[in-house]
């Protein structure tokens, strides 16, 4: 009688393990679910913060070549401008009265 004592209880928890673990096992899949949707709306941000960053870069490398030229066009300026006024000759002043 101790051997279908210890069986029964042997068997009813194998039998509350198994009904335990099966609704964990939803939850756990639930769980799972929403961790695999995180996964991908991350992933997409992530490619998308890519797409910016290059955008990004390539805006600030166009921004950085508009500002050579420009400096460049500024300093040819400068020296013509110089030249120009070395080519005058000192300015007089205006004449007394």
């Amino acid at each position: 009688m101790r051997k279908m004592t210890v069986q029964s209880v042997l068997a009813v928890a194998a039998l509350g393990t198994a009904v335990m673990l099966g609704g964990c096992g939803q939850e756990v899949k639930q769980e799972n679910e929403q961790l695999k949707a995180q996964v991908a709306t991350l992933q997409k941000e992530n490619a998308d913060l890519k797409s910016q960053l290059a955008a990004a870069k390539a805006d600030a490398e166009k921004t950085k070549a508009d500002v050579e030229t420009v400096t460049k066009e500024l300093q040819a300026k400068t020296e013509e401008l110089q030249q120009m006024m070395t080519k005058r000759g000192p300015a007089k002043a205006p004449a007394k009265h």
